[in-house]
C-alpha cells in the first residue's frame, strides 16, 4: 500500500514550517555564535519579513541587582529640583521590599519601547497627582529617574575595588500641563 502524496499547499507548510524551525533553533544560539555564521543576514531578513523577533538570553548570565531605586524629579522654572514618590496612587516612595516587582515593572514596562501606552498612561496619571497636590503649576517639567545598581563579577570587585555599578535611566523632561493634556490612547489587552 503507497502513502498518497502530499498535496501543494502541505509541501509549502512543510517548508514553510521547517524554515520556521530552523530560525528558532539559530535564535536561541549566544550572540557570539550567531555571528560568526554566514547565515546571519539570511535569518536577519527572515526575521524582519515574518515579523518574530527572538530574545532569548539562555546562555548569558542575568545581572544581579544590588539595588534600584525610582523617582519623580520635578522643577518648576529655575527652582531646585524636588523629589516625589514614584508610586501611583499617593505618590508614594519607592519600596525597598517590593523591588524585584519594581524593577521588572520599570524595565519591563516604562523603559520597554513596545509598550508606549502603557508608559504614557503612567506619565500622564503621575502628571495629574503631581497637579492635584497643588505644589507645582502646568508649566513644571517632570522626568522619572530610574536607578538599577548592578553587583560587580567577583573579578570586576577585585580589580575596580567597587561591589555595584549604577546604570541610570531617564524618562523625560516633561511638561506636566502637556501631560494631562494628551489625549490618551486606548491600551491593548495584554
Amino acid at each position: 500500500m503507497r502513502a498518497s502524496s502530499l498535496s501543494s499547499r502541505e509541501k509549502v507548510i512543510v517548508v514553510f514550517a521547517t524554515v520556521h524551525l530552523a530560525f528558532l533553533l539559530f535564535a536561541v544560539l549566544p550572540l557570539r555564535w550567531r555571528d560568526r555564521i554566514h547565515l546571519t543576514p539570511v535569518f536577519a531578513l527572515y526575521e524582519r519579513i515574518t515579523r518574530s523577533h527572538q530574545v532569548w538570553n539562555m546562555f548569558e548570565t542575568i545581572p544581579n541587582m544590588h539595588s534600584l531605586d525610582a523617582r519623580l524629579v520635578v522643577q518648576e522654572g529655575k527652582q531646585k529640583p524636588r523629589e516625589e514618590g514614584v508610586v501611583l496612587p499617593g505618590l508614594r516612595p519607592y519600596s525597598r521590599h517590593d523591588e524585584q516587582r519594581f524593577n521588572n515593572w520599570m524595565v519591563n514596562v516604562i523603559f520597554n519601547s513596545s509598550r508606549g501606552v502603557f508608559r504614557e498612561s503612567y506619565m500622564k496619571s503621575a502628571a495629574e497627582a503631581l497637579l492635584r497636590s497643588g505644589r507645582y503649576g502646568p508649566r513644571a517639567q517632570v522626568s522619572l529617574e530610574v536607578i538599577p545598581s548592578y553587583t560587580r563579577s567577583l573579578l570586576g570587585v577585585r580589580t575596580l575595588k567597587e561591589i555595584a555599578v549604577e546604570r541610570p535611566s531617564v524618562l523625560g523632561p516633561f511638561e506636566l500641563g502637556a501631560l494631562v493634556a494628551k489625549k490618551s490612547p486606548a491600551q491593548p489587552t495584554p
